[in-house]
């Protein structure tokens, strides 16, 4: 699913804009038709981490844009004071 995701990012002052578009499809199939910030979360952590990305998350929202069959992911990222992060090991369903 990783693979699948469609990223933009807009800078801001002292953070980052971040926009996922997952593919409706292989978003349901993994989270069973449950779209909520908690497996909005797990997508993004598991997405900055498997880019060796060390941005925080902040202000998460999720959409279900039913028009373009796909999960819409908006975060705030930000970089200022952050430590590096060690790399984790993610969940094989979100490799494909």
């Amino acid at each position: 699913m990783l693979n699948s995701i469609s990223e933009r990012r807009i800078k801001l002052k002292d953070k980052y804009k971040l926009y996922l578009e997952v593919p409706e499809k292989e978003y349901m199939m993994v989270y069973n038709d449950e779209i909520n910030l908690e497996n909005a979360r797990d997508i993004l952590i598991q997405f900055l981490e498997y880019y060796q990305d060390d941005a925080r998350i902040e202000d998460l929202s999720i959409n279900h844009d039913k028009s373009n069959h796909s999960i819409n992911i908006e975060a705030n990222l930000s970089y200022i004071g952050n430590d590096h992060t060690d790399n984790k090991a993610f969940p094989r369903y979100l490799k494909h």
